[in-house]
């Protein structure tokens, strides 16, 4: 029979015990012996009849028998055919997978289908399986692809408070570990049909690259979004902020399209609530474009009651699906609260002087001794103490920058930074003769430092050590080493007018001004991918992972056809559950078989009796 399934096939090798009834039959079927007669005509007709009947009788009982032994048989084997019989259906279990993935957050953008997540449908849609589909079902969610959310039960009060356990995240996960967890449970089940159900989006693997995992079981793949025009811009953008005070910054925002939807909308910043720019945009269908947008200096100042400014890059548009990847916050300090630890043993004045001029100065501390965390930058002689100088490199190590003078040639800090130092030799002053203005710090200040003289204190070499000025002898006065993930600059002389005149010179001021704000800054502020939801806080800025932003997928029609190659099956939450409760049900023909068996037992039983009364 056609669809035919069998609960314990194990047992098929037994229905060979159907033949026993004609095999003892065979065995014990006697042989007829010839009287010599001589009225030969007479009882040669009636052994004819006889005979006929006998056998005719005998091939009747014979069909009883096997019958009865077949179809106790059959029983046993647990045999499921898909017949129009009001017989009980066949045992059925269930796998539901749920994508919880960061791309299942998106919505429809049509207010004829409602602006609910796909999320949210792929769980509705479940519900309606787990209430209307009569089976053992076991929940899984892709996020969890080592164990069950909910063992397999027929209750569907349980799995509906598991499934509603469920929450969505902000990752890009991969089924494939869900769907052969899934599968296994279900090698495991006796039931005789069983299914996979995937609640998904296709944008996931393995559905992405069609790289499915060898399943054992029939995969359903459910569709959640709710039309297959899907249109999605991924906005990430940077933050230049201006190191000299009362100058613009700018922001540079790039939009990619990641959808095969052309798309127009508008970009927009605001701080503290007010927009400062804002520029609408067109992208084709897989277009990308960078726009600049102005920073103005007042934005450094629209600080909140902490000290700190928040900025916001939005992307909008009516046809975007996806809305956690639309934008990017920046929290910084205002410059006017930026923390800074002054310990300079010679020249501290003119450090005070500089930073008293850039409205730096009501946040000075002057002992390196009181790092804190909230201490944004720092300009120090090199210490003369291990642990201040232990304290010192640990604080540049966690990605911070220092302005270190070296003034002393014997402190413990040259050999924890892996440099060498010496005595300077030669009494006259040199010129600076080279600067690297493509450093930020640096960049237009190189015709007033050119100007400056210098009598260098101490000569420091180390293999990580850049130059970034020079002096007329070659000698580095300025240079850049790496700690960790921060980094330190080194003066190669005290800020004694004594050594030079840099102290004196116009480049000073905005030399320390700028250094305090890439200090705090850096050259620029630069989101990180993470999979957690897209927040700010100082000093870092996290965006959604890029994989979840791209919708370029096939068509739904495309899809079913190259998913039918691997088996698959690929159904709309709007199917759900009708697509599964019309198909043909198995029935269990166990109590049919029983009770055919019955029958021809009883029937051969009853033929047997009346040939026995009709014989006396």
């Amino acid at each position: 029979m056609t669809g035919m399934l069998f609960g314990q096939p194990q047992f098929l090798p037994l229905l060979a015990l159907a033949s026993l009834p004609v095999l003892i039959h065979l065995l014990a079927r006697k042989q007829r012996r010839v009287v010599p007669f001589s009225m030969t005509k007479f009882l040669r007709e009636v052994a004819q009849q006889t005979q006929g009947r006998r056998w005719l009788r005998e091939l009747l009982l014979l069909l009883l028998r096997t019958g009865a032994v077949f179809f106790a048989l059959l029983a046993l084997v647990r045999p499921y055919a898909p017949i129009p019989l009001p017989l009980p259906p066949a045992p059925t279990a269930l796998a539901l997978v749920i994508d919880n993935s960061l791309s299942m957050q998106s919505r429809s953008t049509l207010h004829s289908q409602g602006h609910e997540t796909w999320f949210d449908r792929s769980l509705k849609s479940c519900e309606r399986v787990l209430k209307e589909v009569g089976a053992e079902v076991v929940l899984l969610s892709a996020d969890s692809s080592s164990e069950p959310i909910c063992d397999f039960t027929s209750e569907p009060s349980r799995s509906l408070n598991a499934l509603r356990q469920i929450r969505p995240t902000f990752k890009a996960l991969d089924l494939s570990p869900t769907l052969q967890t899934a599968d296994a449970l279900l090698a495991q089940h006796p039931a005789a049909v069983k299914r996979i159900l995937v609640f998904t989006d296709l944008q996931s693997e393995p559905f992405r690259s069609l790289a499915l995992p060898s399943l054992k079981n029939q995969l359903v793949i459910v569709d959640a979004k709710p039309s297959e025009q899907i249109g999605n811009v991924r906005l990430v953008a940077k933050l230049r902020l201006p190191l000299d005070p009362n100058t613009d910054g700018f922001i540079v925002a790039e939009l990619k399209n990641m959808s095969n939807l052309p798309m127009g909308g508008i970009v927009v910043a605001r701080v503290a609530g007010k927009n400062f720019a804002r520029s609408e945009i067109f992208l084709e269908a897989k277009g990308q474009k960078v726009v600049v947008l102005p920073l103005p200096s007042w934005v450094l100042d629209a600080a909140d009651q902490r000290g700190l400014v928040e900025v916001e890059i939005r992307w909008g548009s009516e046809l975007d699906a996806l809305s956690w990847d639309n934008f990017v916050k920046f929290v910084f300090k205002s410059p006017k609260n930026l923390v800074v630890a002054n310990a300079v043993r010679e020249g501290r004045q003119f450090i005070e002087a500089a930073l008293k001029a850039t409205g730096i100065m009501p946040k000075i501390t002057h002992y390196a001794s009181r790092i804190t965390p909230e201490t944004d930058a720092i300009i120090a002689s090199v210490p003369t103490d291990s642990e201040t100088a232990r304290q010192l490199v640990n604080w540049l190590r966690q990605g911070k920058r220092a302005l270190i003078v070296a003034d002393s040639l014997n402190s413990p800090i040259w050999s924890m930074l892996n440099l060498s130092v010496r005595p300077s030799k030669g009494e006259q002053r040199r010129r600076v003769q080279w600067v690297d203005e493509s450093h930020p710090i640096l960049q237009g200040l190189g015709n007033s430092l050119q100007s400056v003289t210098i009598q260098p204190f101490a000569e420091v070499n180390g293999s990580s050590l850049k130059a970034l000025t020079t002096l007329e002898d070659g000698k580095t006065l300025l240079a850049e080493l790496p700690v960790g993930a921060g980094q330190c600059l080194l003066l190669m002389v005290p800020l004694n007018p004594q050594w030079g005149d840099l102290v004196h010179s116009s480049a000073f001021v905005p030399l320390v001004h700028r250094f305090v704000r890439f200090a705090a800054y850096g050259h620029e502020l630069v989101p990180q991918e993470r999979e957690t939801e897209p927040r700010a806080k100082l000093g870092s800025s996290m965006v959604v992972p890029e994989s979840e932003s791209d919708f370029l997928l096939p068509t739904r029609k495309g899809s079913a056809i190259r998913l039918r190659k691997f088996g698959a099956t690929l159904v709309t939450t709007d199917q759900l559950p009708a697509v599964l409760l019309s198909e043909t049900k198995l029935r269990d023909l166990t109590n049919l078989c029983l009770a055919l068996a019955f029958l021809c037992l009883l029937t051969e039983s009853i033929f047997t009796f009346v040939l026995w009364r009709r014989a006396r």
